[in-house]
């Protein structure tokens, strides 16, 4: 099945209807940069939006630009964008399973974007067992989340881990999603916002991959377990044939 939209309106036309879902939008090089465009997307229907940032990634002046690039007053959207960034990952830990879901109520929030969930726990002063609970928190204020009706987009580059024994953890993050969107972008293509369109020049592709069972299943069911017909491909230079927006 072949998508002519740009890789940043696939992925938040799939992730945000319906709502209620845990996804992962992961890859190289490129993957916080789509994001961005993603987040925009999400602001232009959505009243509010919760970013937890872990991976010191978020950019608000990129958002400031995107917003001029679709005719908006920049403040629009950073007024209803509310930010927290995490420096260790006991802060990640209490951003998102301490008190989350009031703050989401109270500004009417309805979506959770979490940049680098796993990035701070590359550290050898942060025993295994803090890490297994802290991210076994961190699935059970996911799941409770979804089952509330707010979806949770968790972002990240593939890991390289300094201690390799962490490097499991890019599976158990994987294993808390319902769905994946795993991007691979071409050698040749840089992915730099062009100045002078105002368009990305993302030649990629999206790949999408569901879970069978979902991420709160209570049957045993392995994270593999996925939809392999499901996959979907979006082709390098789709979005520059059939769309003028970024």
């Amino acid at each position: 099945m072949i998508h002519s939209l740009a890789p940043h309106l696939f992925v938040n036309n799939h992730f945000t209807a319906p709502p209620g879902k845990i996804g992962l939008l992961y890859g190289e090089r490129r993957v916080y940069s789509l994001a961005m465009l993603i987040t925009s997307e999400i602001l232009m229907e959505a009243r509010s939006l919760v970013i937890i940032d872990g991976a010191n990634r978020l950019d608000p002046y990129l958002l400031a630009r995107l917003a001029r690039y679709k005719n908006i007053m920049p403040s629009d959207f950073l007024d209803r964008t509310y930010v927290t960034r995490a420096y260790t990952c006991y802060q990640l830990d209490i951003s998102i399973t301490d008190g989350l879901f009031e703050f989401l109520a109270s500004v009417d929030a309805h979506i959770v974007v979490v940049y680098g969930l796993i990035d701070l726990f590359d550290d050898d002063q942060v025993p295994m067992a803090d890490v297994s609970d802290i991210l076994g928190r961190v699935r059970e204020t996911l799941v409770s989340l979804k089952g509330n009706g707010i979806s949770t987009l968790l972002v990240s580059s593939l890991p390289r881990f300094q201690l390799k024994e962490r490097e499991k953890l890019f599976t158990n993050m994987t294993a808390m999603s319902d769905v994946r969107y795993r991007l691979e972008q071409p050698a040749c293509s840089n992915g730099v916002l062009s100045d002078r369109t105002g368009r990305h020049d993302f030649s990629q592709h999206i790949i999408l991959e569901e879970n069978a069972y979902g991420a709160n299943d209570t049957h045993g069911h392995h994270a593999d377990s996925v939809r392999r017909k499901q996959l979907v491909t979006i082709p390098p230079g789709a979005a520059e044939r059939r769309s003028r927006r970024f």
